[in-house]
């Protein structure tokens, strides 16, 4: 069985029109919020696209480099009768409107979102956002939360999708390898949680919450991270097992959320069982 390839040699072919679509003309806002199926996303440059590949998702058309076709033929069995547009750099170029002709874009189907119940399952893990609107902080946590072992991901209704463009090219793909489930609100969520053994922190510059690096293991663990402008609302701050802090320097007392999410994620992992 050989790949499905077809050459494009001009930009107006109508096969190349949703590798321009920005999000909200991709996916709907119930899709985008995973309350219904049906979602797609695109997957930015080759390790990106392998990656997602190698995660098991289902491509729907990748726009591809003449000389890195090769490079899917592992994939065979995902790919079946999928298209690989092939095209050369300035088709490529224009067809995605960014700067570099990537030599692989691709088109692929969003996993469904998971649930409260899978997470309770599968991780001792979770990380939890609230209200962080911007993808480039979104997908530089998912990367630090899943190297750091919180595989499991719960959103708020106002936390930007892991799976656009530029979450996913941030990230470099390891939200593909989260259970990510989203919810209106939090704080009704932690209560959840915490009924099944979990403990919370919620993470804040305040002076009077417990110092990071003096808490002892915790076994089944919830990072809370809240937007920088306004930090954690009170319902999700009130809702949290404790509150804690990044220990820092005198004159300095925040990081950048998807900083002090690395440095968060590594220390309590370091101190939990």
């Amino acid at each position: 069985m050989a790949i499905r390839t077809r050459f494009v040699e001009v930009v107006t072919d109508p096969a190349l029109v949703p590798f321009r679509f920005r999000e909200r003309q991709l996916n709907n806002r119930p899709q985008r919020r995973g309350d219904i199926d049906g979602a797609q996303f695109i997957a930015e440059g080759d390790l990106v696209v392998l990656r997602a590949l190698e995660t098991g998702f289902t491509p729907n058309t990748i726009l591809c480099d003449p000389n890195q076709v090769h490079r899917l033929e592992p994939f065979l069995h995902l790919l079946g009768d999928t298209e690989v547009l092939v095209a050369e750099e300035s088709v490529r170029r224009e067809a995605t409107g960014l700067a570099l002709a990537l030599s692989m874009v691709g088109l692929f189907v969003k996993p469904p979102a998971s649930d409260v119940a899978t997470l309770l399952s599968k991780h001792s893990r979770i990380v939890m956002l609230s209200q962080i609107d911007n993808p480039t902080n979104v997908g530089a946590i998912m990367r630090s939360a899943q190297a750091f072992g919180f595989h499991g991901v719960v959103l708020d209704s106002e936390t930007s999708d892991p799976f656009t463009r530029r979450a996913l090219r941030v990230s470099m793909g390891t939200s593909f390898d989260a259970n990510i489930c989203r919810v209106v609100q939090l704080a009704p969520v932690l209560h959840e949680f915490h009924a099944n053994g979990f403990t919370s922190c919620a993470l804040t510059p305040a002076r009077d919450a417990l110092n990071m690096a003096e808490l002892a293991p915790i076994e089944k663990l919830i990072l809370i991270l809240g937007s920088e402008r306004e930090g954690l609302e009170a319902s999700v701050m009130n809702a949290a097992t404790m509150r804690v802090r990044i220990p820092m320097a005198e004159g300095i007392d925040s990081l950048n959320v998807a900083a002090a999410a690395a440095v968060a994620c590594y220390g309590l992992t370091s101190r939990s069982g």
